[in-house]
């Protein structure tokens, strides 16, 4: 488990720190009109930085114990992990063709039923309710175009 605890620890920190580098290449100041472009990524990756080096040392310097033999993952927490992990995969592989929008309001779904036993009029309303939403916020108050893919660029424009 402490190996684990230490790998993920140092691959967060690095992970941050990439992305430190990343966002100073874009203004992280204060400009005439506000927080400059990398401002909000920046002062985020440091807090992850910071935080992944302080649970980095925790872990380095807390003392041996019986439990550190013990596997990160216990054979009975593989299937939950899975039943999360391989539809997110799938969803971020067809994310050129679902996008954001379509892509996440499947996963949503799929986790609420399957997971989530809900019933599928509270499926279907919390499903496309959720994007519809995000997609308001994001691209029409924010101005902040995130992925549509294909299948929903062609829907909304025709393309």
């Amino acid at each position: 488990m402490r190996k684990a605890e230490t790998a993920v620890a140092a691959l967060l920190t690095l992970f941050a720190l990439g992305m430190i580098r990343e966002a100073t290449k874009l203004s992280v100041g204060w400009t005439g009109i506000g927080p400059g472009s990398g401002f909000f990524p920046f002062w985020l990756s440091v807090g992850v930085a910071v935080t992944g080096m302080i649970i980095l040392t925790q872990s380095l310097r807390a003392p041996r114990r019986v439990e550190d033999s013990e596997p990160f993952i216990p054979q009975r927490a593989w299937k939950p992990l899975l039943i999360v992990l391989l539809p997110m995969v799938t969803v971020i592989a067809l994310m050129k063709w679902l996008g954001i929008y379509i892509g996440g309001g499947l996963y949503l779904a799929g986790y609420m039923r399957l997971v989530g036993r809900f019933r599928w009029p509270m499926v279907a309303l919390i499903s496309v309710l959720i994007p519809v939403v995000l997609f308001f916020i994001f691209e029409k108050w924010f101005l902040l175009p995130l992925p549509k893919g294909s299948l929903l660029e062609t829907l909304l424009y025709g393309r």
